[in-house]
């Protein structure tokens, strides 16, 4: 026992300790959360408990009334049913008890719609003729006399019922299973068996009808269907959707036999059936007539108190309470029932005919209390959240200068900007917290301040220090002795394009470049041709974008003397002096269309016919052409030829673009220096580590091409042998001026797949070319269409023609716009039919 102490008393020491260090650690906020929460907590539990008690009382007395006021109105629409047949038999009585018109009361009776009865039969008591109607299918047949003994029960036992009745007197039977003869086509004894309840009257007779018993029936279904009606959503009281519990109905005798229960509404001709309504019960089940008839033995006290109740014409409602064994998912559910009443005649009271049960297994109260338990737990987490809200603001309220201090703080911990602190706060412990955070604050802003001067020397004397770039010029010279040697580059990207350069070069067939500009197409083209074995014979290019269709065409296939009015002499074209070599088709793209049916032809057949000429020549050219747009968009377009597209894309070779490759970069750099190098005429100049990183960090949308002009401005600029960062220009610095710029022509060297526009020779009355030294002034045509130029912006070749006029020639246009162009007036845009000549930017 004193063990078993000890421990006890060490562990609420223990607890203690860890509740008291808790509490030391908490703010101000937290310690009043910690002293509010609990005791809210409570209150709104007892408050939603109290609420929920209150709240279960009422849905008990609503769920009792609904239940109530679907027991009376079942009760009462089967009365009426009732009623409406003792009506209806009332009426057929008025009629003559001939044949032929209790038929045609019966079918007007039936067309009516307003109930529909099985059978009306008129037995006489002494002489005259019997009269039983059938209702066929919507059709009244009468049973014949022959049939009459096949009819079971026998309707003439109805004359036992005589003494009993009186005239306008009706009275009903129970449910009673007939047979009556139904004979088809294909089944002539084929009988109907059903259970109906019958309706007799008395009639005293007259000089036309003996006395007799007229009775009329309905089958026992529509009772049923009246029950199943009220529990289906089509019911007249359906005013909001229930859930799926268990509910229905059933109607019993006097006796206490459950005749049949609601079913589904959709299932209106189905069987009789009792088996929800016996379920808890045991007794005996089915009767004659009736195998689904069901009634429970004497344990069962709350149903025969109902039907002790119904009996005295009483109608009531209980809550039984479920077995602990059963299955359900409520504890107990309403048992409600009422009488059924007829009147043997409208001045007669009513007398007891039978009684209705609903069960409803409601769970709204099972519902109601989750959503109790919803409702608390909503309400307490709000309470917490509102009550630790309130805390939070006046906690705030009462640490604003110590927190306000705190943040100025942590704003120093970037110690980019470290200024002391000034907040407008008085009290003597936040005046000397600032005043010691602020000595602080100037000790470090001071070793930053020196810290952060060395470091950027360090850097700026890092950054203009030479690059390792020792490596990489071995590298070069490696490339030397390879095979692809006019290739510059490493890597994935380069390496499968060299092996895809020397696969090319080993069969003899046509090949498709493609790539952006300034990849090197033609660098690419060059070296298929060195590699394979035409690379003794002769290697033409020709710039498709920088002729127009005439030109091309004479340029490709040549011309005879006397071809057109400038055809002085023959002129051999492309095809013809590349034959035995490599034709280079660059920017095939800017082809027109007619272009591309001649090149077409000549490349299927390998023969040509020159302008002029009736003479188709054969020639042996091996074509390599080259894009820097993706022709199979232009295809979809309709602005290049599928079957040329494919007639040269026998091999494909596509050129990465740097920015793919930028491992290349420090290598290519080199590669270009050592050239510009010769260029300037100066000696070794090398980049610095920060040039370098600055080239390798640039896009360079103009690929190598754009690379080789930035390294060879900047090494003819370079103001030491070492190139600096600030000395490499790129497109988004600042331009250089003008006159640094001006004796800058770097050599034809660089990875290029563009050539310069064709330069076509002037004619006669053409100005001469301008020299080194002076511009020669605009020749006469080009005064007279500048002042239009400049207004509109634009021009092109045909435009300048028309402004021009006097037929001008398309070879003089041309010379003309590239004038311009040369002189910094004019920019040429697009390539092929969609070139334009724009403003020159000031």
């Amino acid at each position: 026992m004193a063990a078993s102490h000890d421990t006890t008393h060490s562990f609420i020491s223990r607890s203690h300790r860890f509740l008291s260090h808790l509490i030391r650690r908490l703010g101000l906020r937290g310690r009043l959360l910690l002293a509010l929460l609990p005791s809210i907590v409570i209150i709104l539990m007892a408050t939603g408990y109290a609420s929920y008690k209150a709240s279960e009382e009422f849905i008990d007395i609503a769920l009792e009334r609904s239940v109530k006021q679907h027991t009376l109105a079942i009760s009462h629409e089967m009365e009426q049913h009732l009623e409406t047949c003792r009506t209806d038999l009332l009426l057929f009585a008025q009629e003559k008890m001939q044949a032929q018109t209790l038929r045609s009361a019966l079918e007007k009776r039936l067309r009516s719609g307003t109930n529909s009865y099985f059978e009306l039969c008129y037995i006489p008591t002494t002489g005259g003729t019997p009269v039983l109607l059938i209702n066929d299918n919507g059709n009244v047949r009468q049973i014949s006399s022959s049939e009459q003994a096949t009819i079971s029960p026998n309707p003439f036992l109805a004359l036992e019922k005589t003494g009993n009745l009186k005239a306008g007197q009706v009275i009903p039977s129970e449910i009673v299973e007939i047979t009556y003869p139904m004979p088809r086509e294909q089944q002539s004894n084929l009988h109907l068996k059903s259970q109906v309840i019958r309706f007799y009257t008395y009639l005293p007779g007259d000089e036309t009808s003996p006395a007799g018993i007229l009775f009329l029936s309905i089958d026992a279904t529509r009772l049923r269907n009246i029950l199943s009606w009220y529990n289906s959503t089509e019911s007249p009281l359906w005013a909001f959707p229930r859930s799926d519990e268990l509910r229905f109905s059933y109607f019993l005798d006097p006796e206490g036999w459950i005749l049949f229960q609601s079913g589904p509404l959709a299932e209106q001709n189905g069987e009789l059936a009792t088996f929800l309504a016996r379920e808890n019960f045991s007794g005996t089940l089915g009767k004659p007539g009736q195998p689904s008839a069901f009634r429970p033995n004497e344990k069962h006290i709350e149903y025969w108190n109902a039907v002790e109740a119904i009996g005295n014409g009483k109608n009531g409602l209980d809550e039984i309470f479920e077995d602990k064994s059963s299955n359900s998912e409520v504890d107990s559910f309403y048992f409600s029932y009422a009488p059924v009443k007829f009147r043997s005649n409208p001045n007669a009271s009513p007398t007891y005919y039978g009684g209705v049960v609903f069960v409803d297994r409601s769970l709204l109260p099972i519902v109601a209390g989750y959503k109790n338990l919803d409702v608390m737990l909503t309400m307490t987490i709000s309470s917490i959240l509102l009550i630790s809200l309130l805390i939070f603001l006046f906690g705030r309220i009462l640490t604003k200068p110590i927190r306000a201090l705190s943040d100025k703080v942590n704003e120093l911990s970037s110690l980019e900007s470290m200024e002391e602190i000034d907040l407008p706060y008085s009290g003597y412990d936040i005046t000397r917290l600032q005043t010691a955070i602020n000595n602080i604050i100037r000790r470090v802003k001071e070793q930053v301040v020196e810290i952060q001067a060395k470091d950027e020397a360090i850097l700026n004397v890092n950054k203009r220090e030479r690059a390792p770039l020792k490596r990489e010029r071995e590298t070069l010279a490696e490339t030397e002795l390879s095979r692809i040697p006019e290739i510059i580059g490493l890597g994935p990207a380069i390496s499968n394009m060299k092996v895809n350069i020397l696969k090319a070069a080993q069969v003899d067939v046509d090949v498709l470049v493609s790539g952006e500009t300034g990849t090197g197409k033609q660098l690419v083209a060059e070296a298929i041709h060195n590699h394979s074995n035409r690379s003794a014979n002769p290697f033409v290019s020709i710039n498709c974008g920088a002729l127009d269709e005439n030109l091309l065409l004479d340029a490709l296939f040549g011309h005879v003397k006397g071809a057109f009015s400038e055809a002085k002499a023959d002129r051999n074209g492309a095809f013809h002096e590349a034959s035995g070599g490599t034709l280079f088709l660059d920017e095939i793209q800017s082809a027109s269309p007619k272009v591309q049916q001649s090149l077409l032809r000549a490349i299927a057949s390998r023969k040509i016919k020159p302008l002029g000429s009736d003479t188709e020549l054969s020639v042996d050219v091996r074509i390599i052409a080259a894009t820097n747009i993706d022709l199979p968009t232009l295809i979809q377009e309709n602005r290049f030829r599928e079957d040329l597209y494919y007639r040269l894309k026998v091999v494909s070779i596509t050129t990465p673009p740097l920015r793919e490759h930028r491992e290349n970069i420090p290598l290519l750099s080199v590669y270009y220096l050592m050239q510009a190098e010769q260029l300037a005429g100066r000696g070794a100049i090398d980049l610095s580590k920060g040039a370098l990183s600055k080239l390798i960090s640039h896009e360079w949308p103009g690929n190598v091409r754009e690379l080789v002009n930035c390294i060879t401005r900047a090494a003819v600029m370079a103001e030491t042998d070492i190139i600096q960062a600030e000395e490499i220009r790129l497109d988004n610095d600042s331009p250089l001026p003008q006159e640094a710029t001006e004796h800058i022509t770097p050599k034809d060297t660089a990875i290029e797949d563009d050539k310069q526009d064709a330069e076509i020779p002037a004619p006669a009355e053409a100005p001469r070319q301008p020299s080194a030294s002076s511009e020669p002034p605009l020749n006469e045509r080009q005064k007279t269409a500048w002042p239009a130029i400049l207004k509109s912006g634009t021009i092109t070749r045909k435009k300048y023609q028309e402004q021009v006029g006097d037929s001008l020639p398309t070879r003089t246009a041309i010379y003309d716009l590239q004038d311009f162009v040369k002189r910094g007036m004019l920019v040429k845009t697009g390539k092929g039919p969609s070139t334009r000549y724009e403003l020159a930017p000031q």
